[in-house]
């Protein structure tokens, strides 16, 4: 049943409501095509029109939607490197930055999945390597390099490889959580040496 046009000043909520339908869609389906406006409309109880009132085009929401949950992950991030930057410890940023990303994939399983799983033709500008959780990823590594804390090398090419890293740790805890892990800590303590040559604890 369609819901009564919203009064003046909660519009601002409905498209909040429909980037949040947006999501949930694209984390049970796994693919946009599937992910039609009707669809979008009817989880949240409202009209096509609605929608169009917020959004020029699906194209347009999905993007959005995508866009948010990175920049979730993004300040997850910086949250997690927050404590040690402040001391002006970049090894420690870096890992807590990569902690907290793996934390976030854990916590936010459905959002993860539509980031990195979901069969997307609407993508981002730039794509995840332009996103700011990845940006801070290839700075961390910039800022261990010039302290001489890691190996140098091609920062943007070290960063993609840690990203792929944390994806695959990312995944694979969580859909074979049976499997006795170590420590998150342990794990991360070990990309990082191997991969960027970094020295922790």
């Amino acid at each position: 049943m369609a819901r009564s046009r919203s009064p003046r000043g909660e519009g601002d909520r409905l498209r909040a409501e429909l980037l949040d339908a947006a999501e949930q869609l694209l984390n049970e389906t796994g693919d946009e095509r599937e992910v039609t406006v009707r669809a979008i409309v009817d989880r949240v109880g409202v009209t096509p029109p609605s929608l169009y009132r917020h959004f020029p085009d699906k194209q347009s929401l999905i993007r959005e939607a995508v866009a948010r949950r990175f920049g979730s992950l993004a300040e997850a991030i910086r949250a997690g490197r927050a404590p040690a930057q402040q001391a002006g410890d970049v090894a420690g940023a870096l890992r807590g930055g990569c902690l907290a990303y793996l934390q976030w994939a854990q916590q936010e399983p459905g959002g993860y999945a539509m980031l990195f799983s979901a069969r997307r033709d609407t993508l981002l500008p730039g794509g995840p390597s332009g996103t700011a959780a990845f940006v801070s990823l290839e700075s961390g590594i910039e800022a261990c390099q010039q302290a001489g804390v890691a190996r140098g090398g091609d920062s943007f090419e070290q960063a993609l490889l840690l990203w792929a890293a944390l994806h695959g740790l990312a995944t694979l805890t969580v859909n074979l959580a049976q499997i006795d892990w170590p420590e998150t800590e342990v794990l991360v303590d070990g990309l990082l040496g191997a991969l960027v040559g970094l020295e922790t604890g």
